[in-house]
């Protein structure tokens, strides 16, 4: 029996792979698409067992009912009736949104639209389209777009849409069973689902006229600009101490006037900071001098941008041992694997600001001859020292710092360092030939910025120009690259975003289609015809 026992032991299933389908219709009663249709419900059976959320918020009736229908959900089978009045020879839809879902998963049923009309025939005529992100032209999956028969300015902040529907994986819609009208269309990307538009950080895409339905529903009509407005508030998007004495404060955009102190709370002692902003004056670099006692729990954080923001956080430096122990001065150089770009300054990175340095401690070897600096400049609140010599390609180097050469803002010193390099070679590199031509469709006087970028998105370098330029990229390291054109419309050489309430569209980005793969020892050339998918639609097949 023991061994029968130890032999039957239990064990969880494993299970199979998760559910990611959302639960389908199996019948409509009334079937969908009936005319001459005279009840006050309907009844939908699905293949699993739904659960409805936000019922009221995110069944959009069009036309609309004065009140809002009743639904009685029994297992699979949910059931809507309605004590209003039809309109005579009206197509009406129910759109559920995202209301219904299934019970283990919660898979989100957001295509479910049932249609009838109490006339003779259903309504036919769509309005189709595309949403893009208009920074990126990556299309904008899972967007509500919204119609609504009346023209006014308030409508996507204050009232529900007439009829709507949502973009698949490539950005395209299509919204469909609509009478003959001109409507005001909006696409909008939201947290909440309620559509309405919040502002930022909500993504919100608009047409500056209306749209007409129309018979042909195979052709998008329209691609929607999708962006974020500029956010003119002013607050505190992110703040940590990140290691000892180092306090990190992050803003959702520049700040003006600002000022920060740190006090200790329990004796309110003012203590002794050292401050870096960053060139776009969002992020601010704090390293503090705290008590040495080892009762301190808090610290105040009193920040302050002139009207803008008035705010006191709390540090709370007795949560991590990271916080109690004094940090090393560190050091790393602009060499890689023993190697330093031609035409650069060697230069040094501190973990925290130097407060003294002895240059005598601090020489090259050059071929096993000691030789010293031309120059030492500290840069970045001296969290960067460069390095100034004239190097030869043909030498071999060993950079040399003994200990104590430079002392770091909360006292430590730095170890000896020895790190050997010599400058790389010439043939290590690639380049770059791009001609750029704009087309005749998009070609005019506004002015344009060719944007050099490295894979990873950040800006190399940029060019400003009307409608052609020819341009040369040298010494670049293999890697990917990208090229980007911004229509620079208001002339003030950065990429804007819209702004809906002023109706103003985002400045229109064009991204060569494909990475630039430059290799060593290669020269690339590149001739490129700028478009935008604003410009005209594709239908991928």
């Amino acid at each position: 029996m023991l061994i029968l026992a130890s032999c039957a032991q239990q064990s969880n299933p494993t299970g199979g792979d998760k559910d990611t389908t959302p639960p389908e219709v199996l019948s409509m009663t009334p079937e969908q698409f009936t005319t001459q249709f005279t009840g006050s419900g309907f009844e939908l059976i699905f293949d699993e067992y739904i659960q409805v959320k936000d019922f009221n918020a995110q069944l959009i009736i069009s036309p609309p009912l004065d009140k809002t229908p009743e639904y009685q959900l029994r297992g699979k089978k949910l059931t809507i009736t309605w004590q209003d009045t039809l309109q005579p020879n009206t197509t009406y839809q129910f759109n559920f949104g995202t209301a219904i879902s299934d019970v283990n998963e919660g898979n989100e049923k957001d295509d479910l639209i049932y249609v009838f009309s109490t006339g003779s025939y259903i309504d036919s005529l769509a309005v189709l389209g595309r949403v893009v992100n208009a920074k990126t032209n990556e299309p904008v999956p899972k967007a509500s777009v919204m119609l609504y028969t009346e023209n006014l300015d308030s409508l996507p902040l204050t009232v529900n849409p007439n009829y709507f529907g949502v973009t698949d994986e490539e950005g395209y819609f299509a919204i469909r069973y609509l009478p003959e009208a001109s409507y005001k269309i909006f696409g909008l990307f939201e947290e909440s689902k309620n559509y309405r538009y919040n502002g930022p950080p909500e993504i919100i895409a608009f047409q500056d006229s209306l749209v007409q339905s129309s018979l042909n529903d195979s052709v998008p009509q329209m691609t929607l600009a999708a962006f974020t407005e500029k956010d003119t508030s002013q607050y505190i998007a992110s703040e940590k101490g990140v290691d000892y004495g180092y306090y990190e404060l992050v803003f959702n955009r520049p700040t003006e006037d600002l000022k920060v102190d740190f006090v200790e709370s329990e004796t309110g002692e003012k203590l002794e900071a050292t401050k870096l902003l960053n060139p776009g004056r969002d992020t601010l670099k704090n390293w503090v001098k705290l008590p040495e006692r080892d009762d301190v729990e808090e610290i105040m954080v009193m920040v302050e941008d002139g009207e803008a923001i008035s705010d006191t956080l709390y540090w709370y430096i007795e949560t991590d041992e990271k916080f109690r122990e004094k940090p090393e001065l560190q050091l790393k150089t602009n060499t890689s694997q023993q190697k330093m770009d031609l035409n650069t300054v060697f230069s040094i990175r501190f973990n925290t600001p130097v407060v003294e340095q002895d240059t005598s401690l601090v020489f090259f070897l050059e071929d096993s001859v000691e030789v010293y600096p031309n120059r030492i400049e500290m840069k970045d609140l001296n969290r960067t020292a460069l390095i100034h010599y004239p190097f030869d390609r043909e030498s071999q180097y060993i950079f040399k710092a003994y200990a104590g050469a430079f002392r770091g803002f909360f006292g430590a010193y730095n170890d000896t360092v020895s790190i050997p390099f010599s400058l790389q070679d010439s043939e290590f590199y690639g380049s770059l030939n791009v001609e750029v031509e704009m087309p005749d469709s998009i070609a005019n006087d506004s002015p344009k910025i060719l944007q050099f970028l490295s894979g990873d998105e950040k800006v190399l370098r940029e060019d400003p120009f009307e409608n052609e330029i020819s341009t040369t990229y040298t010494q670049l390291q293999p890697g990917e690259y990208k090229l980007k054109v911004i229509f620079d419309t208001n002339n003030n050489g950065e990429y804007d975003t819209g702004n809906y309430a002023k109706k103003i569209q985002p400045e229109k980005v064009s991204i060569y289609p494909e990475p630039i793969d430059i290799r060593s020892n290669w020269e690339f050339d590149v001739e490129w015809t700028p478009t935008t998918p604003f410009d005209q639609i594709v239908i991928e097949e």
